[in-house]
């Protein structure tokens, strides 16, 4: 099942992955900001809108790899990227110095 908004479980299943506190992900743009931040901080994060204009985007880039994911709402469309650029970083990435 795909999130469409607001989650509570999910928000926690995410603190938890990422080892960070328990907050509102899935609903706050600010709250996710600050995981990627705190999480990911060599990672670089953007946000925007398709073609279309109805749909975000977020894409997450560090040494050549990007990670592009768009959404319902901006705050699910950051997770997946985040979500997404987990899993290529951790088994292939160097950490940066």
């Amino acid at each position: 099942m795909l999130a469409t908004g607001s989650d509570h479980e999910l928000d926690a299943a995410i603190a938890a992955a990422f080892a960070q506190p328990d907050g509102p992900y899935t609903s706050s743009v600010e709250s996710c900001r600050a995981l990627v931040g705190a999480g990911m901080p060599d990672w670089r994060l953007h946000i925007g809108y398709g073609a279309s204009g109805t749909f975000p985007y977020a894409s997450m880039a560090r040494q050549g790899v990007v990670v592009i994911s768009d959404a319902p709402t901006v705050p699910l469309a950051i997770l997946r990227s985040a979500v997404a650029a987990e899993k290529v970083q951790a088994p292939s990435l160097p950490p940066s110095a």
